[in-house]
């Protein structure tokens, strides 16, 4: 994971920064209590809510999205509790990434493959606090970059192959 900046985010992701922004004002990190749900409306879906928990995270709102993409419901469970072990670890290490940020916002791109297509999507973690010091939830919000057809099987029909 790497700070957010709106010129290296796609523009749905820039626009929930500014939001962020917006919210946060003079202080460090706007607080969960700061976003009503109109203002979270255009990116439903597609957001994640998180709250710290030493180490780990447990999604409190896991998006339908992710879902989807991940094959599996995450709300009320830890980020340890992912399964195969391979996304558990790399979810732990976002978390860890933001954590240590200090309070930046942190964007991460991610491929995978999803429904027979290969995705690319890119990821937005914005800290939120409620004494204004210490990040206790945070939001993840996704943005799709790209969809294509996943690689060939390479299984190929025969091409003028005649039965006999």
């Amino acid at each position: 994971m790497q700070p957010a900046h709106p010129s290296l985010l796609p523009a749905s992701l820039a626009r929930f920064l500014a939001l962020w922004e917006a919210r946060r004002g003079a202080r460090r990190m706007p607080a969960r209590r700061d976003f009503g749900h109109e203002d979270l409306w255009p990116w439903m879906g597609l957001l994640n809510l998180v709250r710290v928990e030493d180490d780990d995270g447990r999604f409190l709102v896991f998006s339908e999205t992710s879902a989807r993409v991940y094959g599996r419901e995450m709300t009320g469970r830890t980020m340890r509790q992912f399964e195969p072990a391979s996304m558990a670890a790399a979810a732990v290490d976002a978390h860890r990434a933001l954590m240590t940020g200090g309070g930046v916002p942190m964007f991460m791109r991610v491929a995978g493959p999803f429904e027979n297509r290969e995705l690319e999507w890119t990821r937005l973690a914005t800290p939120l606090s409620e004494d204004g010091r210490r990040i206790d939830r945070y939001f993840v919000a996704l943005h799709f970059d790209e969809i294509r057809l996943a690689a060939p099987t390479g299984i190929y029909a025969l091409k003028g192959a005649a039965i006999r």
